[in-house]
C-alpha cells in the first residue's frame, strides 16, 4: 500500500475497531445515567427538563441525551444506541482535524497523520472514543468552535466569529460552563498572541459571547427551575477548578497531572518526546511556524485551569486533544526524518490491532469475570412479570434499571413515583416485602422484592 492510502486505511480501521462486541461490553460508570435520562425523555415526551428515575436532574444539560434519543430512532435501544453518538463525534472530529490541518499546512500526509494520531491516543482508542460519555462529543464541538474562532479572528471573517458563539452555546448544552471557558480563553490567547489589546472591546467578539449565552437561555428558561439548574451547573464547573490549601496535595497534583496527560496521549506523546530529545542532543533546530505557536499557546492557556485544580480528571482536557494531535503531527512530519512517520504508523497499526483483539476477545473475557449488571437485569426479567409495575430504588446500580427499561419498554422510576409497585429493586438494608432474589455485585447487594399481599 503506497502513499497516503495507508493513512486512510488505518483511520478507517481505527473507527471500525470500536464496534466489535460493543453491545456485549455492558454500560459502566456514568454511561447508564446518560442513557436513563435519554430514555425517560423519550418515554415522557419532556425533552427540556431531564429526569433520572423520575427525579428532576440538574447536573448536566440535555444535548447529549437528545443525541442519544435521535440515535434511538435508527438503532433500537442498546449499548450501541448511546455509544454510536460518541463514535460518530469521533469520526467528525477526525474530519475537522484533516480539513483544518490542510488549511494550515497544505500537507495531506501531515493532515492524515494528525487524524490517525487523534484516533490512536490511548484514552481515545481504548476508552473514551466509544463510551457513552460526553467528553469526546464535547471535543468535537469545542474543536469546531476553535476552528471558527481561529479563521474568523486571523482572517477577519466576522460571520465566523459570530458562528463560534452559536457553537459555544451548543457546547454549553453538552457540559455547561466549561464551554464558555474554552471559548473565552481561546479568544484571549489570540489577543495575547497578536498583542491587539483593542480587540478586548471588539464588537463582534462581544456579540458572539451574547449569542453563546442566548442559545442555552432558550432552553433553560423552559426548565422546571432555571435558577436551581444554573446553580447546579455552576457548582459542577467550580468543582473542576477547585484548588487546595494543602501544599503537599497541590504539589502532588502538579507532578502527577501532567504525567496522567502524557499517558493519555500515548503513544504519540512518547514519540514526540523522543524527537525533541534527539533534536536537542544533536543540536538540530526545530522550526516552529506561527500556526503551531498559536496552537501551542491556545492548548497551554486552556490547560491552566485544569492544571491548577486539584480535583481535575484526565478526561476534562480531552477537548484539547484535537489541537494537540495537529501539533504532534507537525513535529513528527517536519523533523526531517521519515523514520518517525513510519514509527508512528507502525505503532498506530499495532494499537488498532490490539483494539480489535480487545473487542473480539477481551470484552467476552471481561464480561465473564465481571459481576454483570446486565445478567442480573435479564435474570430479573425472567423471574418477574414485566407487565407489572416495577420500581427502582437503587440509584447506585442504575445499569440494572436501564436494561430493564429496554426490556419493559417503559422507564422505571423510584417507588416515590410508583407507590403501588408490584416489584421493587432495592440495595438498602430495610425489608421491602417478599424477597425473591438477591445479587452480589462485587460486594454490593442488590435485592428484588415483591409486594406482600
Amino acid at each position: 500500500m503506497n502513499g497516503n492510502k495507508i493513512f486512510y486505511a488505518l483511520i478507517l480501521a481505527g473507527i471500525i475497531s470500536l464496534f466489535p462486541n460493543i453491545n456485549l461490553y455492558e454500560f459502566r460508570g456514568e454511561e447508564s445515567l446518560r442513557v436513563i435520562v435519554a430514555y425517560e425523555m423519550q418515554d415522557s415526551g419532556d425533552y427540556l427538563q431531564p429526569h433520572f428515575l423520575g427525579d428532576l436532574y440538574f447536573n448536566k444539560p440535555p444535548l447529549f441525551n437528545w443525541l442519544i434519543v435521535a440515535s434511538s430512532k435508527f438503532i433500537p435501544w442498546s449499548e450501541l444506541t448511546a455509544r454510536i453518538v460518541t463514535i460518530f463525534s469521533l469520526f467528525l472530529t477526525v474530519l475537522l482535524i484533516y480539513f483544518f490541518s490542510q488549511k494550515l499546512f497544505q500537507n495531506k500526509k501531515l493532515s492524515l497523520l494528525a487524524g490517525l494520531i487523534y484516533i490512536t491516543f490511548i484514552d481515545i482508542l481504548f476508552w473514551y472514543g466509544y463510551l457513552a460519555e460526553i467528553d469526546v462529543t464535547l471535543a468535537f464541538f469545542v474543536f469546531l468552535m476553535f476552528i471558527l474562532q481561529y479563521v474568523g479572528y486571523f482572517e477577519r471573517k466576522a460571520y465566523l466569529i459570530l458562528l463560534s458563539g452559536l457553537v459555544a452555546g451548543l457546547a454549553f448544552l453538552l457540559k455547561g460552563f466549561p464551554a464558555y471557558v474554552f471559548w473565552g480563553l481561546t479568544f484571549i490567547t489570540f489577543i495575547i498572541y497578536k498583542k491587539n489589546w483593542k480587540d478586548l472591546i471588539n464588537l463582534y467578539l462581544w456579540t458572539s459571547g451574547i449569542i453563546a449565552l442566548l442559545v442555552p437561555a432558550l432552553w433553560i428558561l423552559n426548565t422546571d427551575n432555571p435558577n436551581l439548574y444554573l446553580q447546579k451547573l455552576l457548582i459542577e464547573s467550580l468543582i473542576r477548578t477547585k484548588g487546595s490549601s494543602n501544599i503537599l496535595k497541590l504539589f502532588g497534583h502538579f507532578l502527577t497531572y501532567p504525567l496522567l496527560n502524557f499517558k493519555q496521549l500515548l503513544p504519540a506523546s512518547f514519540i514526540v518526546l523522543l524527537i525533541l530529545v534527539t533534536a536537542y542532543r544533536r543540536k538540530i533546530k526545530v522550526v516552529i511556524p506561527s500556526e503551531i505557536k498559536i496552537l501551542l499557546l491556545t492548548a497551554f492557556i486552556n490547560y491552566i485551569p485544569y492544571f491548577l485544580a486539584v480535583h481535575s480528571r484526565g478526561r476534562y482536557v480531552i477537548p484539547l486533544f484535537p489541537v494537540i494531535a495537529i501539533i504532534f503531527a507537525y513535529l513528527i512530519v517536519n523533523t526531517g526524518k521519515e523514520k518517525w512517520v513510519k514509527i508512528t504508523v507502525w505503532t498506530a497499526s499495532i494499537l488498532i490491532a490490539l483494539r480489535f483483539l480487545l473487542g473480539f476477545v477481551g470484552f467476552p473475557i471481561l464480561m465473564e469475570k465481571k459481576a454483570s449488571r446486565k445478567r442480573a437485569a435479564y435474570d430479573i426479567a425472567e423471574t418477574i412479570d414485566l407487565s407489572k409495575k416495577i420500581a427502582c430504588d437503587c440509584k447506585r446500580e442504575k445499569s440494572v434499571c436501564v436494561y430493564l427499561d429496554f426490556m419493559k419498554g417503559k422507564a422505571l422510576k423510584t417507588s416515590r413515583y410508583i407507590p403501588d409497585w408490584d416489584y421493587v429493586i432495592d440495595c438498602s438494608k430495610q425489608n421491602r416485602g417478599k424477597l425473591i432474589k438477591s445479587y452480589d455485585l462485587h460486594g454490593r447487594i442488590l435485592k428484588l422484592y415483591q409486594r406482600e399481599k
